[in-house]
């Protein structure tokens, strides 16, 4: 599994490979979309088919990198926003596959949900406009919040049932959720996630009896809810 080999794979190393020859891929290879389409979904070297999780990846970043450039063109606004969805996109793929959050992962979305608001306010919503504190404190309040929450939930379960229920990684994962969007958020954010979660045992059902992705969870509850603020507020300035 991935936790095993923590160590030794990275962002960086070792080079991009195939997973059944374990030959290394040319640069015009992986050219997002372009190198699988040349390659017509096979590896050069060994001719085994490429999976299809490749291209689907990278059309969601493409159609998500679209969407944002059409709201922010060209921007520091523009790249958090996308490192944001890069990072947690990626936390939520490793997670569902592998239950593996990596921790300098879930440190970035903390940084980013810190300094972004703390020096733009770039998340934290109107609504804690009423409580006369700055963004940066909401941010940090929001990130206590979040790991304390988990961290408690956790060790409640602990003295019952003598062994850990929750992950470490959930509970860095949901600070960094917390220091985005502010404590009040994190409520509806477990909810949503939590029930999307309800269904990975039907899907399947082998994988995920003893053991559930809450971190995969949380960030769908994460995406979820940002979606529905943003299309509530650009609804309710159109009526306005």
């Amino acid at each position: 599994m991935i936790k095993d080999n923590q160590d030794r794979i990275n962002l960086f190393l070792p080079r991009s490979h195939c997973i059944k020859c374990k030959q290394n891929i040319r640069l015009i290879d992986l050219i997002p979309l372009f190198g699988y389409l040349i390659q017509m979904g096979k590896c050069r070297n060994c001719n085994n088919a490429i999976s299809s999780y490749y291209p689907v990846n990278e059309i969601i970043h493409l159609l998500v990198g679209i969407i944002l450039f059409s709201y922010l063109n060209f921007s520091l606004i523009f790249f958090v926003n996308y490192s944001l969805f890069f990072i947690l996109y990626a936390l939520f793929i490793l997670d569902i596959k592998h239950f593996y959050l990596p921790f300098y992962l879930n440190i970035l979305v903390c940084l980013i949900g810190v300094i972004s608001n703390g020096y733009f306010g770039l998340y934290i919503p109107s609504i804690y406009l009423s409580f006369k504190m700055s963004p940066l404190l909401i941010s940090l309040i929001g990130l206590f919040i979040g790991y304390s929450t988990l961290w408690l939930i956790n060790f409640i379960y602990k003295l019952i049932r003598g062994k850990d229920g929750i992950g470490g990684g959930d509970f860095i994962l949901f600070a960094g959720i917390g220091s985005i969007i502010g404590p009040l958020a994190l409520a509806p954010v477990i909810l949503i996630g939590s029930i999307c979660l309800i269904l990975l045992p039907v899907i399947n059902s082998k994988k995920y009896s003893e053991e559930i992705p809450l971190g995969s969870g949380i960030i769908l509850g994460f995406f979820i809810y940002s979606l529905f603020n943003f299309f509530e507020l650009s609804f309710l300035s159109a009526v306005i």
